[in-house]
């Protein structure tokens, strides 16, 4: 089954820092710099990212992921999901510019 994803945006994460994840089932992880250890709700696994590398939220629950050293990550959601274009429009209003009225167009 194909799936489409929209990018929620690249995050950066200083070494040490930590992303919480609630209820991410099937979002992406990607990693585009950096190196990231990343545990799942129960899942007796931890997996460690590196760049170029990406890995698919598969559990219910809160995932876990902490930058090992300074990192850029992109977390995705499936696009046609109802909650990832929620998510997706949120995230978007955190970065996009405000309009504001200029005198031109008073």
């Amino acid at each position: 089954m194909n799936h489409e994803y929209a990018a929620l945006g690249a995050v950066p994460m200083t070494r040490g820092s930590v992303l919480r994840i609630e209820d991410g089932r099937d979002r992406l992880i990607y990693v585009w710099e950096g190196e990231l250890w990343l545990t799942q709700e129960r899942d007796g696994r931890d997996r460690i990212l590196g760049p170029g590398t990406w890995f698919r939220l598969d559990r219910k629950g809160v995932a876990v992921a902490q930058a090992l050293r300074r990192s850029t990550i992109t977390l995705s959601a499936k696009a046609s999901a109802p909650l990832g274009a929620r998510l997706a429009r949120f995230w978007t209003g955190l970065f996009a510019l405000q309009a504001r009225p200029t005198t031109a167009a008073l």
